[in-house]
C-alpha cells in the first residue's frame, strides 16, 4: 500500500515536473518569438530610416547640383555674354552704319544677345528659386504662375492667403515648390487643357497643396505600372516620403485631375529657413481621392 502510494506521489511530482517544464519551454519561446519580433521591427526601421536618408541624399545632390549649374550660368555664360553685349555697345560707336544691311545685321546680332541673356537669367531662377528663400512659399509659386501667364493661350490661376503660410524648412518649403512645378508641368504637357488652378492653404496641422486642371485626366493605375510614363509620379512620392507627406488624385470620374498634397507642419522651428541661394554650396505614398 506504502509503495503504490509513493508511486502516485512519484508519478505526480513527475507531471507536475513535466508540466512547469513545458510552462517554462511555452514561456522561453514565447519571449524568444517576441524578442526576435522587436529585433526585425528594429531592423526594418533601420531599413527604412536608411532608404529615407539615402533618397534625401539623392534629392540633396540633385540640388546641389542645380545650384552648381545655375552659378556656371551666371559667373561664366552670363559674364560673358555681358562682355559681349558691352564689346557691341562699343562697336556700335566706331562701325560704318552708313550700309543699311550692315546696321540691320548689328542690330539682329545685339537683339539676340540681349535674348540669350534674358533667357540664361529665366534658367538660373528657375534651377534655384530664390524667391522661396526670400519671400517663401507662397510668393515663389505666385512669381512661377506670374510667368506661365506670358502664355496667352493657358490660364493659371493661384488661390492663397500669404499670411496664413507659416515659413517651414527649406526641405518642405523646396518640396512643394518642386512637386508643385512637376504637377503643372505635367498638366501643360499630358492634360490637353487650358486651365490650370493651383492653391495653398494651411491649418494648425498641415500645409496642403492642390493642383487641378480642366483637361482629359488619365488612369493612375496604369501610370503606376508604366515604368516610363510613372516616373514624374514616382519623384513626386519620393520627395514626399522625405518630409512625411501624403497625396491624393482624384481623376477620370471628373473632368480634368485634380491632386491634393499634404504636409505637417513643423512646430517650434525657432530660426529662419536655411539659404537656398544658388551661388553657396550648402545641402539643400499616394492613393486615390474617394470617388
Amino acid at each position: 500500500m506504502v509503495n503504490t502510494e509513493n508511486i502516485q506521489w512519484a508519478i505526480f511530482i513527475a507531471m507536475l515536473a513535466m508540466l512547469m517544464m513545458a510552462v517554462f519551454v511555452i514561456a522561453f519561446v514565447i519571449y524568444y518569438q517576441k524578442k526576435q519580433l522587436e529585433q526585425e521591427k528594429k531592423l526594418r526601421e533601420i531599413e527604412k530610416n536608411y532608404q529615407r536618408m539615402l533618397l534625401e541624399t539623392a534629392l540633396d545632390s540633385e540640388e546641389s547640383e542645380r545650384r552648381r549649374i545655375a552659378q556656371d550660368l551666371h559667373d561664366d555664360i552670363g559674364t560673358m555674354l555681358s562682355l559681349t553685349k558691352l564689346s557691341l555697345n562699343q562697336l556700335s560707336k566706331i562701325m560704318n552704319k552708313e550700309e543699311s544691311r550692315t546696321e540691320f545685321t548689328f542690330n539682329k546680332v545685339q537683339s539676340l544677345v540681349e535674348e540669350t541673356i534674358l533667357h540664361v537669367r529665366r534658367i538660373t531662377r528657375d534651377l534655384v528659386p530664390t524667391t522661396l528663400e526670400q519671400f517663401g512659399l507662397a510668393a515663389a509659386i505666385e512669381d512661377f504662375v506670374r510667368k506661365l501667364g506670358e502664355n496667352n493661350t493657358l490660364s493659371v490661376q493661384f488661390h492663397c492667403q500669404p499670411d496664413a503660410i507659416p515659413r517651414q524648412s527649406q526641405k518642405v518649403e523646396l518640396t512643394l515648390y518642386r512637386i508643385m512645378q512637376e504637377l503643372v508641368n505635367n498638366a501643360i504637357k499630358h492634360s490637353q487643357g487650358n486651365e490650370i488652378e493651383i492653391e495653398l492653404l494651411a491649418d494648425k496641422d498641415k500645409i496642403q497643396l492642390l493642383v487641378s486642371d480642366n483637361g482629359r485626366g488619365f488612369d493612375l493605375r496604369a501610370v503606376r505600372e508604366s515604368k516610363r510614363a510613372g516616373l514624374g509620379l514616382r519623384s513626386i512620392e519620393s520627395r514626399l516620403s522625405v518630409v512625411d507627406g501624403v497625396m491624393q488624385y482624384h481623376t477620370l470620374s471628373v473632368p480634368g485631375c485634380r491632386a491634393g498634397i499634404q504636409v505637417p507642419i513643423e512646430r517650434n522651428r525657432g530660426k529662419k529657413p536655411e539659404p537656398l541661394h544658388p551661388f553657396r554650396r550648402e545641402r539643400s505614398r499616394v492613393q486615390d481621392f474617394p470617388s
